[in-house]
């Protein structure tokens, strides 16, 4: 219901009653009668609280069909037509990284697409064709992530993405179920009490063996502006980029 989902995500941003009414310009006594359902919102109400909530569109999404109204933004799969134009720039970013390893992730770092060095990186595509999750290569046993040398700087790194993805998406949200798999691996749950980074440098790096080499690679992120579409806004294009010695 519309007023329950309204009182969680306010609870989960940490506002007040009074906080939220002011950040959407709604008086504080008629954001009470919307939470108690003594009020039902506006399609523009919605879309106004939604904001001030920082909502990502799936879940300004999910906050209008609970209050029985058509969702707004679109929801598209990834290789539908209406995600043409986004797949061709994303491409276009793939193949111009090349030699260097670059890939697509989605919200719950599901790999959507990735260049040739990043295939060799992370050892091919699953043979049955499914997608394979980024984080679960790092925290679950295997070659990538016995091949990550500085794994608990890693680990302890995306752990903070996801939990930020997680308050930023809600608990039922891809990332917050990546997060649980991941918490559930060896070592995940001592990372938790780690204070503060390891090293006194201004990127983290990823240390990966290959072979005897141990290479080293600091990564950077794109997002697309002005998105319409829910999964558009989640697409994240991740660039590896060598780190000379010395």
């Amino acid at each position: 219901m519309f007023e329950t989902a309204l009182r969680e995500w306010r609870n989960r941003r940490g506002m007040s009653q009074m906080a939220l009414a002011l950040a959407a310009d709604v008086s504080p006594r008629h954001l009470s009668f919307l939470e108690s359902a003594r009020a039902r919102p506006s399609p523009g109400m919605v879309m106004r609280l939604a904001e001030a909530l920082d909502l990502p569109l799936r879940e300004r999404n999910g906050l209008l069909v609970a209050a029985g109204f058509a969702p707004q933004f679109g929801d598209s799969d990834w290789l539908s037509p209406q995600m043409a134009e986004v797949r061709q720039a994303a491409e276009l970013l793939l193949v111009a990284h090349a030699p260097y390893p670059a890939l697509v992730l989605n919200a719950g770092f599901d790999i959507l697409e990735a260049n040739p060095a990043a295939w060799a990186l992370l050892g091919g595509k699953r043979p049955d064709g499914g997608a394979l999750n980024l984080c679960d290569l790092v925290f679950l046993p295997g070659p990538v992530r016995a091949a990550i040398v500085n794994w608990d700087e890693v680990a302890f790194y995306l752990l903070h993405r996801l939990r930020d993805g997680t308050r930023r998406h809600g608990p039922q949200s891809a990332v917050a179920q990546t997060l649980m798999r991941a918490m559930r691996q060896d070592g995940a749950a001592a990372l938790e009490r780690r204070q503060g980074g390891a090293r006194n440098t201004v990127l983290l790096p990823l240390e990966f063996r290959i072979g005897d080499e141990v290479t080293r690679w600091f990564t950077t992120v794109t997002s697309f502006g002005g998105p319409q579409d829910a999964l558009a806004e989640e697409i994240t294009i991740e660039q590896f980029h060598p780190v000379k010695a010395g």
